[in-house]
């Protein structure tokens, strides 16, 4: 399940260009605090793995980029996504913001517009066309001749995209459930050449990571349970730093609004 947040400024809102770190700070702060700790200190864990299990959208309205000055300006409105297959994330997630007046992101102080739960079709078949409206990636950590490590990013022209995408799945199911993962994915991209590959900054001024990822349109092999599992999780790695939310094409969605001064009730 996800959410669509609307959040509206009286003037232009400026963010930096890595602004993908101010919007999981402030999930992060809508979260009650014990389960915001417990969340970002541990987690749901795999062996020595801790997933967050929560997945978000960068800003769905198109900015002005000023490269000079590497910030986004746009205008008094926004609106981005967040998913999970952890209702309480959600939860939470919706009812402090409707307690709220307004909230920062960054150096913005933004009201409130709306926040509605969307709820889409179940997924029925075995075979979906999905688009990645934020990038999916897939990475491994490699030793230098010299002792460096360097990161690789994969290519959806690369089995191991696929390959790494289904474990890193599994790994989220069997963290959530406690109980081993029996489903596969298979992931193609339904696109040629390199234009679809993106790369992001994730940080804040003080560290900043450079990722590559992918968007685009692609088509997902399973069971519909392990589709519709990946749909609230994210596909690929470092979904809760707003990589791999995907969204399926064809599917019908629809959106309980609730305005600020209406209480989330019953819509779970």
């Amino acid at each position: 399940m996800r959410l669509e947040i609307k959040l509206i400024s009286d003037k232009p809102i400026i963010l930096p260009s890595s602004y993908g770190a101010y919007q999981q700070a402030l999930i992060y702060n809508l979260l009650d605090k014990f389960d915001a700790e417990w969340l970002h200190e541990r987690g749901f864990k795999y062996e020595k793995r801790n997933f967050k299990l929560f997945n978000y959208s960068g800003i769905l309205e198109k900015g002005i980029f000023r490269p000079k000055e590497k910030i986004f300006v746009f205008e008094n409105n926004i609106s981005f996504y967040i998913s999970s297959p952890v209702n309480w994330i959600l939860e939470q997630t919706a009812s402090n913001l409707l307690k709220n007046e307004r909230v920062r992101l960054e150096n913005n102080f933004l009201f409130i517009d709306s926040v509605a739960v969307l709820k889409r079709d179940k997924i029925e078949t075995e075979t979906i066309k999905i688009k990645a409206i934020s990038p999916i990636e897939n990475h491994t950590t490699l030793l230098k001749p010299d002792g460096k490590k360097v990161t690789y990013y994969y290519s959806p022209y690369e089995r191991e995209f696929s390959e790494l995408t289904n474990k890193n799945l599994q790994k989220k199911w069997t963290a959530l459930f406690q109980q081993d993962c029996l489903h596969n994915i298979e992931i193609k991209q339904l696109f040629t050449g390199n234009k679809n590959e993106k790369i992001r900054l994730f940080g804040t001024d003080k560290s900043k990571t450079v990722v590559k990822g992918w968007i685009g349109k692609f088509e997902l092999k399973g069971n519909p349970e392990f589709l519709q599992f990946a749909i609230d999780t994210g596909l690929g790695s470092r979904n809760s730093q707003g990589f791999g939310m995907i969204e399926v094409l064809n599917y019908n969605e629809n959106r309980n609004l609730r305005n600020i001064c209406n209480k989330v009730v019953n819509i779970w």
